[in-house]
């Protein structure tokens, strides 16, 4: 997913999808709040397949149990409605700082909604770092 939008929230604090993506993102979404206190929205089936790894590791070990407790107590499964709407909850609200304006970017296997004054900070320092980029992207493994 690419691209930048500048909705707002309407009264009930729903999120109008861009229209491009509508038709990929007509089934169930997954909204999970991410790093950089931004809201993720992936298709439930990609953000599942990504998360697999992550659930059935041992809850044995007090990191697995953190980090599953951390990424999944404030997400939430959302049908998009007929105008492509789905509600962003008041605790993912609360973590991105949002109120009624919002951005919301295309990164890749997802949309990301920010709090537009955070989202200006932090693109500006994406703008510094990579703008004479020459260097590896790729994790390593």
């Amino acid at each position: 997913m690419r691209g930048s939008w500048m909705p707002k929230l309407d009264d009930k604090s729903r999120l109008t999808l861009p229209a491009k993506y509508r038709v990929e993102l007509t089934d169930e979404v997954t909204v999970v709040c991410e790093q950089e206190r931004c809201l993720a929205i992936y298709p439930k089936a990609v953000l599942d397949s990504m998360m697999e790894r992550i659930n059935s590791a041992p809850s044995t070990l007090r990191e697995v149990r953190e980090y599953q407790r951390w990424s999944q107590h404030r997400a939430e499964d959302a049908n998009p409605d007929k105008q492509g709407r789905i509600t962003i909850t008041a605790i993912q609200r609360m973590w991105a700082g949002l109120d009624r304006d919002v951005v919301v970017i295309g990164a890749g296997n997802r949309l990301e909604v920010w709090n537009p004054e955070a989202w200006i900070a932090y693109s500006q320092a994406l703008d510094d770092k990579f703008a004479d980029f020459d260097g590896e992207i790729y994790p390593r493994d």
